[in-house]
């Protein structure tokens, strides 16, 4: 599939593509004006014969669902994207291939797409595409938007931040609990024998950002666009 994947990465046509027309695919409904229309569709045809269980059905949905996302940048910035994630044990296709195995839902690919094409734009380096993937592959999605919630309380300077409300944010690496300095302490007059002597020596707890939560806040919106 590696080689198919490269042709319709690097051709022009990739604009001319559509869920419609992979669907059809799938379907086997492809007639022969479409195939003059969009020879591209050729390639698509062909991984179709090749790969015909339910699960290769449906992974050629998703690796589809990843590059439809990268329609509308040149083909050029496409071929760079696969050329710069390149290494001595794997291609940038094989890896970009084996990202999509690992993502269970059609939206998923749809949010790594968004992620590739911040990296064939230039947007992104290799190290933090390889984050955010991991990040998007590990992730309940509906949980990372807890990440825009938990920015507009720390910008509303509220300093008590609740583990329970950010359990997903914790688990994923997105924050991390930080420590206040102990609170002075000072000598009172107690009441009673009961009552300390002394007060403070308190320490608070809240959470920030770790540097993947920078990394993912600041390509939020590109990732999950409105």
């Amino acid at each position: 599939m590696k080689e198919q994947i490269d042709i319709i990465v690097n051709s022009s046509e990739l604009k001319d593509i559509t869920t419609d027309i992979i669907e059809k695919v799938l379907d086997n409904q492809i007639s022969d004006e479409l195939l003059k229309e969009v020879p591209i569709v050729k390639t698509l045809v062909g991984i179709r014969s090749i790969y015909n269980t339910y699960t290769d059905r449906i992974f050629i949905k998703k690796a589809m669902s990843v590059l439809l996302e990268l329609r509308d940048i040149n083909w050029k910035q496409r071929v760079e994207l696969t050329k710069e994630l390149d290494d001595k044990d794997s291609s940038g296709t094989e890896k970009i291939l084996m990202a999509i195995d690992r993502l269970e839902t059609i939206k998923k690919c749809k949010i790594f797409g968004h992620l590739c094409k911040l990296k064939a734009l230039d947007k992104i380096d290799a190290e933090g595409f390889s984050r955010l993937t991991k990040l998007i592959q590990d992730a309940y999605l509906d949980d990372l938007e807890l990440i825009i919630y938990f920015v507009s309380q720390k910008e509303k300077k509220k300093w008590r931040i609740y583990e329970e409300e950010y359990y997903p944010l914790i688990s994923l690496g997105l924050i991390y609990q930080v420590q206040s300095e102990p609170k002075p302490k000072e000598k009172v007059q107690p009441h009673n024998e009961y009552d300390h002597k002394f007060k403070g020596g308190e320490i608070d707890f809240d959470y920030e950002l770790s540097m993947l939560g920078d990394l993912f806040f600041l390509y939020y919106y590109d990732l999950f666009p409105k």
